[in-house]
């Protein structure tokens, strides 16, 4: 798998952020030194859940679902939270 799609989930201030990327540990790297603007005033996020996608455009668009209604039941189930 090339490309991830991902979840990131910050426990002290109950936040999610869902992106896609190709470098898994990278990308929570980024976010928790601040180096991503949307979450760059959070710290700690650990990654909850990962999808594995051949291409970029399969990962974006998973990104995307997740943050849809029907995403957020998906992940519910999945995740059970």
């Amino acid at each position: 798998m090339n490309y991830y799609s991902y979840v990131l989930y910050n426990q002290e201030y109950h936040r999610f952020y869902y992106g896609f990327c190709m470098d898994l540990k990278k990308a929570e790297q980024a976010h928790n030194q601040g180096k991503v603007e949307l979450t760059a005033n959070y710290s700690n996020w650990v990654i909850l859940y990962n999808e594995g996608f051949h291409s970029k455009q399969e990962a974006i668009r998973r990104s995307r679902f997740y943050r849809s209604v029907a995403g957020q039941r998906y992940l519910k189930n999945i995740l059970n939270y």
